[in-house]
């Protein structure tokens, strides 16, 4: 029986993801335990193809945000500040 080696295996890199997200999941929770109530959550993220993405909640205000750059997250933030 032909089996693929480890690193191409696409149970393997499903069970790796599932793995990756589910500590993720933990490490926001504990993230979000840590902070008060009024931080400002902000933290970044790469799709399927490597692009990175930042996000950031607001809790106070109940909004949120996914931005393709470091200068739209800014903005986002300074308009929080400025209000």
């Amino acid at each position: 029986m032909f089996r693929l080696p480890i690193e191409l295996n696409p149970v393997t890199k499903k069970k790796g993801k599932s793995l990756f997200l589910a500590m993720n999941k933990i490490w926001q929770f504990f993230l979000t335990a840590a902070a008060g109530e009024d931080e400002l959550r902000i933290w970044q993220t790469s799709d399927n193809n490597g692009n990175a993405w930042w996000h950031g909640c607001d809790r106070v205000t109940g909004r949120s945000i996914c931005a393709a750059t470091d200068d739209e997250m800014r903005a986002w933030i300074d308009r929080r500040y400025c209000q």
